[in-house]
């Protein structure tokens, strides 16, 4: 805990030192820290008496060898290499005692420090779909229906949701901020099972019916901040692929715009990389990561704000990929900014957990309704929509 939040304030120091609140984190991590010393010194504690006890007793008992050995040296009833013989051998009898008072203290910390994993691993889990999913398409219909999901403790944040996304088009999900866009997105993924309502795909299965694992291995997810491991790019390529060769990854870089970038690098596809893709611009990651979804051949793709945060130079390169990615496949994407919603075949406009309205991107600007006030406002992303619209 110490040091995951030292690492949070090292990593946000600067918004830190600008909101003025550098200092108030400081005491934080002195009374985190001031906790963790406690909790320190009473396992120190502990293990100091133990250990002192159990070296009190071996010298006593030493000690008491070595007066019997001695009583006997004198009266003559042993001679004197083994009475010396066993005296330096009895301090050895007590390592395996230390020995298993180390490994004991140790297994106390080890399950302290796990406490928190274990409340984890102890959970219950909800059993196992075991219908298994049948053989899709390659373009995938996805069918929501009242659709209902709430955080704990918080206010519904799909309130009756119905939507279709038809086979092979491209629909996207727009929509003010904290209207569900993103908690639709993780349904659909499969993360997270809604409290009401069906999910179906191509109209039959039920996507909380069947296993998720299969369900996994037909879509690939673009995230706004997609996550790259320390390795190679061709490692973190191979994600979406295990055992796909050069000129297959040289093709999903090709169609992601990312060739041409990764040659100029010091080892091409094999440049390490560091954690959260160091090393590389926002840019770069997001089509490494649309590279790796190339690589897979999904049957359907969802893009959660895959451009966000990028320069517009990039954007329109990601974007273009995103065209090529999605031919003859169904994507969902999650979208913040209007250009992106202009380019997909159908928009989903939602507005407090619900379906606001829907259609082409020219019906929904002649409409009229939330979606032309979107674009009258400027283009400059529904995140700055009021809910209030």
């Amino acid at each position: 805990l110490m040091s995951s939040h030292f690492l949070d304030m090292l990593q946000g120091i600067t918004t830190l030192k600008l909101f003025g609140r550098a200092r108030d984190e400081i005491e934080i991590v002195a009374r985190i820290s001031d906790d963790y010393r406690k909790t320190t010194m009473a396992g120190v504690r502990i293990a100091f008496l133990t250990s002192a006890a159990l070296e009190f007793f071996a010298s006593l008992a030493i000690a008491l060898v070595a007066v019997i050995f001695g009583v006997r040296l004198l009266h003559g009833r042993i001679d004197f290499y083994p009475a010396f013989l066993v005296l330096l051998l009895a301090p050895e009898y007590f390592v395996p005692l230390r020995g298993l008072s180390t490994h004991y203290h140790a297994r106390m910390s080890a399950i302290a420090a796990a406490r928190r994993i274990f409340e984890v691993l102890d959970a219950p889990v909800p059993a196992a779909a075991v219908a298994p999913l049948p053989p899709l398409p390659r373009g995938v219909a996805i069918s929501c229906e009242n659709l209902e999901f709430s955080y704990e403790g918080g206010e519904k944040v799909l309130d009756g949701l119905s939507c279709v996304f038809p086979a092979g088009r491209m629909t996207a999900v727009v929509g003010p901020s904290g209207a569900g866009k993103t908690t639709l997105a993780r349904v659909l993924l499969g993360f997270i099972q809604p409290q009401g309502g069906h999910v179906r795909i191509n109209g039959a299965a039920e996507l909380g019916a069947v296993a998720v694992e299969g369900w996994w291995e037909n879509l690939a997810w673009v995230p706004q901040n997609p996550r790259l491991f320390h390795g190679s790019i061709a490692a973190n390529l191979r994600l979406g692929r295990p055992g796909a060769d050069t000129d297959a990854l040289r093709d999903a870089a090709r169609k992601a715009r990312a060739l041409e970038f990764i040659e100029a690098l010091p080892q091409g596809f094999e440049t390490v990389i560091g954690d959260l893709g160091q090393g590389l611009s926002g840019g770069q990651i997001q089509r490494i990561a649309l590279a790796r979804a190339f690589l897979k051949d999904p049957k359907l793709l969802i893009l959660d704000e895959a451009t966000a945060n990028l320069d517009l130079e990039s954007e329109a390169l990601v974007m273009d990929a995103i065209m090529d990615l999605a031919v003859g496949r169904t994507v969902i994407m999650i979208a913040h900014r209007l250009a992106m919603a202009e380019r997909a075949d159908s928009v989903v406009v939602l507005q407090a957990g619900r379906v606001a309205e829907c259609g082409t991107p020219a019906q929904l600007r002649a409409s009229g309704g939330l979606y032309a006030a979107m674009r009258n406002a400027g283009r400059e992303g529904v995140e700055e929509i009021s809910c209030a619209i």
